[in-house]
């Protein structure tokens, strides 16, 4: 419990809000938003091991836990490292893509053709035994 004003003077709750976030108090905002001072905060103290989330009624508790979803799945991963194998695939994915379309496309005209190939074939083979079966009615 502090004994001093948690929050700056302000006349309203978004000069409230503004001033939060510009005094690195807080940070009300986007995911991006609490990623960027973060990193901030690691930057001037030349890095941490832990960030602490202050819990508090100032929201209701949806609106608390929808904050702690974006939190984790958005804003730790980034500091936890493990974001990095996700996008370092999803770069090389987007790296990759016109190599990935080519082939795809080569993959689909080459059974198209195949299938068309199939179908002449069969074609011809039932041609063949009608033509066989008309044949032996004959004789």
């Amino acid at each position: 419990m502090a004994a001093l004003p948690l929050a700056p003077d302000a006349a309203n709750h978004a000069s409230l809000v503004d001033a939060l976030n510009a005094s690195g108090f807080a940070v009300i905002g986007t995911p991006e938003d609490a990623i960027a001072q973060i990193a901030r905060l690691k930057e001037q103290s030349g890095g941490f091991g832990t960030f602490l989330l202050m819990g508090h009624e100032w929201a209701d508790t949806e609106a608390t836990r929808r904050s702690y979803e974006l939190f984790a799945r958005y804003v730790a991963p980034v500091f936890q490292g493990s974001a990095e194998t996700l996008t370092a695939s999803r770069n090389w994915a987007a790296e990759n893509r016109p190599e990935f379309i080519g082939a795809a496309g080569q993959a689909i005209m080459s059974s198209i053709e195949r299938h068309a190939a199939e179908k002449k074939s069969s074609t011809t083979s039932a041609t063949r035994t009608s033509t066989n079966s008309a044949e032996a009615d004959k004789t």
